[in-house]
């Protein structure tokens, strides 16, 4: 019976860890993109591109957001990348 509860309670600290991990690679990922969309934003802004700014909504999953962000991340890559290769 030890051994079951043992084993129980194994199964639920690795449950418990491996749930943590993969919250944290989505917050990671998430500062990631968020740093990164900063750093071009500053860039346009230096190099007087216009560019969209964009809002995310509010209310969004972790996944939503994470596909927001990368979705603005493209946009102000795409606009870096035409006004870098233009000029």
């Amino acid at each position: 019976m030890k051994k079951i509860i043992s084993s129980g309670l194994a199964v639920v600290a690795f449950s418990i860890a491996a749930n943590n991990v993969m919250a944290s690679d989505f917050t990671d990922d998430i500062n990631d993109l968020k740093s990164s969309i900063t750093a071009i934003e500053k860039q346009l802004d230096s190099m007087d591109v216009n560019y969209n700014k964009v809002s995310l909504e509010t209310g969004l999953n972790r996944t939503q957001e994470l596909r927001a962000l990368e979705a603005q991340y493209k946009g102000l890559k795409s606009d870096f990348n035409n006004a870098y290769f233009v000029n």
